[in-house]
């Protein structure tokens, strides 16, 4: 299955609560696991994924350091004003390495917002974001809690080192992913 946040796939970062010039909200998507967007020391940060077209999303995987609680939200909406939460997640602290955590899901969504709710020091980054899915068939489920079915896999660690507008992009504007995990 295709990753949907991709820029070849059509996805874009849209929004992002905050921003460094030197380490921007496109550092997510540029499939290189020592760049990254990076938290200005308070919480909640979070940044909005928007794809392409609504899809069913399969799986979700995030690379971060320092996060200690991630939440993601899910709108399949043209307008992104109503979300409802996929999952919400508590983070081991791994020191200086790299958080990865993979969700496999099973829901709808033109639009996914990533909230840092807490860090495990005073900042954070998020490195990569990868969607995986399917195109909409109507397979998915959007009944039950956390709209939509999910399953939490296993944690791992890898080595490794306002508000922001998407630079050089209007309103809804945005960059994508070069690569896949």
């Amino acid at each position: 299955m295709k990753d949907y946040a991709r820029e070849e796939n059509g996805g874009q970062v849209v929004m992002a609560s905050c921003g460094d010039e030197r380490f921007p909200p496109e550092n997510m998507l540029d499939g290189k696991d020592n760049t990254f967007w990076v938290t200005t020391g308070m919480f909640p940060q979070e940044f909005v994924l928007k794809l392409d077209a609504p899809i069913r999303v399969s799986k979700i995987t995030t690379l971060s350091l320092n996060v200690r609680k991630l939440a993601v939200e899910k709108c399949d909406q043209e307008k992104p004003d109503q979300f409802e939460k996929v999952f919400e997640v508590e983070l081991a602290n791994r020191g200086d390495r790299l958080q990865t955590e993979v969700h496999q899901v099973n829901i709808r969504a033109k639009y996914l917002k990533f909230m840092i709710l807490q860090g495990h020091g005073e900042f954070a980054t998020v490195n990569r974001v990868s969607v995986v899915g399917g195109d909409d068939d109507g397979g998915y489920d959007d009944g039950g809690g956390y709209g939509g079915s999910m399953q939490r896999q296993q944690s791992y660690g890898a080595s490794g080192g306002g508000g922001y507008q998407a630079q050089g992009q209007e309103e809804q504007g945005g960059a994508a992913y070069q690569d896949e995990f």
